[in-house]
């Protein structure tokens, strides 16, 4: 199987499981659950790989446009935070335990599976050509939902949904240090992940050879 063939492949089971996640999820909390990171960013990994999907089959023999590579890019990034939160973070702030939130309902899906499977299919399945500023991209997703669920925290409209997010419970510099934190590791992860996707995939970005 060559790697347009295999890229088709896990996008579409991508998109199955994201499809079956979010079932399990609006089941379970109703609309309310797109407040969630983690809904958010799986919904932008969904639109991802239905882009790539359609893309290889009208396109089987062309490189997938640059504005569907920064898609693919955004999404990943968004669902590896999603990851790393969980794993980070969630896990030691919530009563729910690592196991939980791993495997439970639509978290098996949303927290762990679509986010491995979206990595797997960056890395070494579709290779890309970025240039070195659009690791930039990899905080754009979560700097918009910070734009809108911290002010929303603030007016006391919304409440979390993550302990980080509520302003309100600990002093400013908390906040910033957390918008650091967070803001700055999704760009080094973008700087990692579009490095090792050059390496693995030994390519050549838009400015030309590492």
């Amino acid at each position: 199987m060559n790697r347009k063939k295999a890229s088709l492949a896990v996008n579409l089971v991508i998109v199955l499981l994201e499809i079956i996640g979010f079932v399990r999820a609006f089941k379970a909390l109703g609309i309310g659950v797109m407040r969630f990171y983690t809904q958010d960013s799986n919904l932008l990994l969904l639109g991802a790989s239905l882009g790539y999907i359609a893309w290889n089959l009208m396109h089987p023999d062309r490189e997938a446009p640059r504005w569907l590579r920064i898609l693919k890019l955004t999404g990943t990034i968004g669902v590896m935070i999603t990851f790393v939160i969980v794993i980070t973070v969630l896990s030691w702030t919530t009563n729910m335990g690592l196991w939980t939130l791993l495997t439970s309902g639509s978290m098996l899906y949303h927290h762990t599976l679509c986010p491995l499977l979206g990595l797997i299919t960056f890395l070494f399945l579709e290779p890309y050509r970025f240039r070195e500023s659009d690791a930039v991209w990899g905080m754009s997703f979560t700097f918009l939902y910070a734009a809108v669920t911290v002010p929303l925290n603030i007016l006391r409209i919304m409440d979390g949904p993550y302990p980080f997010l509520r302003v309100y419970q600990q002093p400013v510099w908390a906040s910033f240090l957390w918008a650091f934190i967070i803001l700055g590791g999704n760009i080094l992860l973008a700087k990692l992940l579009i490095n090792l996707n050059r390496r693995i995939l030994n390519i050549t970005d838009e400015g030309g050879t590492l």
